[in-house]
């Protein structure tokens, strides 16, 4: 990572202060990870827990690079990309967390408990090693042989609904991808949001933090649909509620923006159409999941 943000030339950092921060996350991260995967190769259960606890440090430690991006918005791109980066290594340790919960051979190593199949395949091949396949072949065949052709246009092929761990690589999709795509369009696009003096840029900051509280309330439904978890329609109503609250209390922080007569009009039109978008992409897809009936997904076999 360091070398990412010190030789590609768009992502490239002249801040001490940005430097110091990612060596000293670096060494701070390696140390964490380092011991907490030596106490788990004891094989004791509750480093597992250490494990999350890890994890959720992991999920804070992003307030520094966001805190450091908001006294230097002039190099927005590399804070994204290493934001964007932080929350794909969390996803992968949050991967690698439900394996070492639910793998059958972890649960050997950290339980001590041994999980039988209801069908052993030795058995099965016991049992099935002296059927005759072909005189069952036949005896199908020609019982169905005669209808086969007159029902063959009435089968409809009909696609299985998407299971919630599906759905919730498609959310997490969204949610940073939000998270890196509005941001930096708005960049892209910053004569849009310029004050009237060209001084000052409206959306940067804003929007940023606006996708940072949705990235950070819509993680938790995300976890509880990859994991088939029983509240996941309720966690996502509340978040749809928590979009609404958000949007309440921004409110008179907008309006002090509008009173100040900095900017104009159209830069205030263009932030509310870019956040309703921000939301609508958000909110059918949150409705699709809560109309769902599949609510969850057979457990796949470790």
């Amino acid at each position: 990572m360091a070398y990412l943000f010190s030789n590609i030339e768009f992502l490239k950092v002249d801040d001490p202060a940005f430097r110091s921060m990612l060596i000293k996350l670096g060494i701070g991260q390696i140390l964490l990870y380092g011991i907490t995967f030596i106490l788990l190769s004891t094989g004791k259960k509750w480093f597992r827990i250490l494990y999350w606890i890890d994890i959720a440090i992991s999920f804070l430690i992003i307030y520094f690079p966001i805190k450091l991006l908001l006294s230097n918005l002039t190099t927005i791109l590399p804070f994204f990309v290493l934001v964007a980066c932080m929350l794909l290594k969390t996803i992968v340790l949050c991967q690698i967390g439900g394996y070492l919960r639910n793998n059958r051979w972890c649960k050997i190593y950290f339980d001590h408990t041994i999980e039988l199949d209801d069908e052993d395949d030795d058995w099965v091949a016991k049992q099935t090693k002296n059927a005759d396949y072909e005189k069952i072949k036949d005896r199908y065949e020609n019982k169905f042989e005669q209808t086969e052709q007159d029902e063959e246009d009435e089968y409809i092929v009909e696609k299985a609904p998407m299971t919630l761990p599906q759905l919730s690589v498609r959310l997490g999709i969204i949610i940073y991808g939000e998270l890196i795509l509005f941001p930096i369009l708005i960049q892209i696009f910053s004569n849009l949001f310029a004050s009237l003096d060209m001084q000052k840029v409206f959306a940067t900051k804003d929007i940023f933090m606006l996708c940072i509280f949705t990235a950070f309330i819509w993680t938790i439904p995300l976890f509880y649909m990859y994991y088939n978890q029983k509240a996941t329609k309720k966690i996502i109503a509340c978040c749809m509620i928590g979009e609404f609250i958000r949007i309440l209390v921004y409110l008179p922080t907008f309006m002090n923006y509008y009173k100040s007569q900095e900017y104009s009009i159209r830069v205030f039109i263009f932030f509310i159409i870019i956040d309703i978008i921000r939301l609508v992409i958000l909110f059918v897809f949150a409705i699709r999941v809560l109309l769902s009936k599949q609510e969850y997904a057979q457990k796949p076999r470790d």
